[in-house]
């Protein structure tokens, strides 16, 4: 991986947490809709698993960080989603943008899920099960947009890893 793609990762990551606590959040209300997932799985979908892996045991981790939560739940999950999403990288845009946002709100369930099991953290598991379906389709519909662009990013040639240089 190069420095570029590593800061753009960074990048994109703490947008995606900015984008999801300004205005994601107050849109979807009680749906638990996680653009920050969607790009971990979106990002997978096209690189494979072990950036997927990287990028969302790094993205989880600043989540659980910059939470109330015990830290390690949403990097336990997201890392998942990423390995997960990294497995299925051949699929075609528009296939990758259906299976990002179902890999998300799979995650987010999950991580529902196990914040309910550690106790006062989150939502109540009944809440979790009812939300599951709205925030699949939230996260389908927010992954529909979101992943030709991280698509397109992510052919850009800035970004792009360079071939070594051979010395004589």
């Amino acid at each position: 991986m190069t420095v570029r793609r590593a800061v753009a990762a960074l990048a994109a990551v703490v947008s995606a947490m900015i984008v999801q606590a300004g205005l994601v959040v107050p849109l979807a209300g009680h749906i638990p809709v996680s653009l920050p997932a969607i790009l971990v799985a979106a990002v997978a979908l096209a690189t494979g698993p072990s950036t997927g892996i990287a990028l969302g045991f790094t993205a989880g981790l600043l989540a659980d960080l910059a939470s109330q939560h015990p830290a390690g739940v949403l990097a336990l999950c997201w890392l998942g989603l990423g390995v997960g999403a990294g497995l299925l990288a051949e699929h075609t845009t528009k296939r990758r943008a259906i299976i990002a946002g179902a890999l998300a709100a799979l995650s987010t369930f999950a991580a529902g899920l196990l914040l309910a099991a550690l106790g006062p953290y989150g939502t109540p598991a009944m809440d979790c099960i009812r939300y599951a379906g709205p925030a699949a389709i939230g996260d389908v519909a927010v992954a529909l947009a979101l992943t030709p662009i991280v698509q397109a990013m992510l052919r850009s040639p800035a970004l792009r890893a360079r071939p070594a240089v051979r010395r004589a």
